[in-house]
């Protein structure tokens, strides 16, 4: 047996599977944010070449690229809501992967997202599971962390995606961004979907003049027109910053490069409301309609949708246009004009109706809680929980999530778990997937802590 020939040809072989899993890498990212439609299409064909190819290899290490290419077509099926053939792609990912070597960066990073994918199944199907949740959230997290340390040839990828599951359960986003700064980005700036992950966290912590920044800049670059959500993103923060004409303009741009329908139900909807606003009836209600008319899988649609259709059964009215007012000015850090906008409705409380209530005392929450005023957020928190909502069950969500934080704040276990538990249940009630994510991640980072048992005899 010639064994050099042999180790030549086993080289060659790994060399030319890396070429085909490169191959595969890139056809999928032309196929989840196409510039034409039959780059979706091709993507599957593509796929199957290159599955061929892979089934005449045997080697071990080839295993996490098999995993790859499956899990990547698992994401591809369920954005087409083709459910049958994302669930068989996601079964023979998971399969290969379990046949890895388990010490490879893409091995850690497909384990980390099936294990995030699996914690956050609902409840119903976790019965099936032979992991608790609990332990799938923080080997998703061990793994992630893992793949992401340099010199890990997917580090940045890897970083980014343990940076979104951090920012999801509220935990240590902000340091681990400070870190990634450092250790990946220390001379150069972050690549294109680091840069607009940066922004929608800034956007979220309220630093709207900062994500202005960042989504400004990426929208001007030649990615913007395969990736347009910059575009977006940039028109939201216009809209809480109180520009409307520049809101417009954005969403504009946005509809002109968007190629799928991610997006394109919730700027109708916004731009719906400021056609409202500027008394153009006519316009708001073409563009709610226009609104519903697109069936889109991501959480911004599905609010926006439901906001339509209820403005369009009954436009908004004068108290609620107030309460969106007072909502913009506190993402603008104007807290005292915030709270002059919300004194009106306060003295004629309960002249409003329950969901105006529920959105008024919502409100109070998010501006005591942004002004660092924590015990009178507590109190506006509760009471917004109180209420009998109807179309504002979404808001008495969050509700519960930012009190369980605040009672997690202070050490109050019990609280912070009641809520965490509260959030759940409303955020299933209301399809808020992010908020079902953070409180159980909230309730299993607390389930096990007890309060400090004095010693006896004292």
């Amino acid at each position: 047996m010639d064994l050099e020939a042999a180790e030549k040809a086993l080289v060659h072989e790994w060399q030319a599977s890396y070429l085909t899993w490169s191959a595969h890498r890139l056809a999928f990212f032309k196929a989840l944010f196409p510039l034409h439609n039959t780059e979706r299409k091709d993507f599957w064909g593509f796929s199957e070449v290159c599955e061929r190819q892979f089934a005449a290899q045997r080697a071990p290490a080839l295993f996490p690229l098999k995993a790859d290419l499956y899990g990547t077509r698992a994401i591809c099926a369920a954005w087409e809501q083709q459910w049958l053939r994302a669930s068989l792609a996601v079964w023979q990912s998971w399969r290969y992967l379990r046949q890895s070597p388990k010490q490879t960066p893409l091995a850690w990073e497909w384990a980390g997202l099936w294990q995030v994918a699996l914690a956050t199944l609902p409840a119903s199907y976790q019965k099936w599971l032979r992991f608790t949740p609990e332990l799938l959230w923080e080997n998703a997290l061990a793994n992630l962390r893992r793949a992401a340390l340099p010199p890990s040839p997917l580090a940045w990828e890897a970083s980014l995606l343990y940076f979104l599951v951090l920012r999801n359960m509220d935990t240590l986003a902000g340091r681990w961004l400070d870190t990634c700064r450092q250790t990946l980005f220390p001379t150069q700036a972050p690549p294109f979907l680091w840069r607009f992950a940066i922004g929608v966290y800034e956007f979220e912590q309220g630093s709207l003049s900062q994500a202005e920044s960042i989504f400004l800049s990426l929208g001007h670059l030649p990615q913007a027109h395969r990736f347009p959500y910059p575009w977006y993103w940039l028109g939201k923060v216009y809209l809480y910053q109180g520009k409307a004409s520049a809101a417009q303009q954005a969403w504009q741009r946005f509809v002109q490069l968007q190629r799928s329908s991610a997006g394109l139900a919730a700027q109708y909807a916004w731009r719906g409301y400021l056609a409202w606003v500027e008394r153009d009836s006519g316009a708001a209600q073409t563009l709610w309609k226009a609104a519903l008319s697109y069936e889109s899988l991501w959480e911004e649609d599905a609010l926006a949708q439901r906001l339509a259709a209820q403005w369009l059964r009954s436009p908004p009215t004068p108290e609620e246009e107030r309460l969106w007012t007072a909502r913009w000015l506190l993402h603008q850090g104007a807290w005292q004009a915030a709270y002059d906008t919300l004194e009106p409705l306060r003295q004629r409380l309960y002249a409003l109706t329950p969901d105006q209530r529920t959105a008024l005392y919502y409100t109070y929450g998010r501006l005591y809680h942004r002004w660092n005023r924590e015990e009178a957020a507590r109190f506006a928190y509760f009471h917004c929980l109180q209420q009998a909502a109807s179309a504002n069950r979404w808001m008495q969500a969050y509700a519960a999530l930012y009190l369980a934080q605040l009672y997690e704040k202070l050490a109050d276990w019990h609280n912070a778990r009641r809520y965490y538990q509260q959030a759940e249940a409303l955020g299933e009630a209301s399809h808020r997937t992010g908020v079902i994510q953070k409180a159980r991640a909230g309730y299993l980072r607390l389930q096990n802590r007890r309060y400090p048992v004095p010693p006896s005899g004292k």
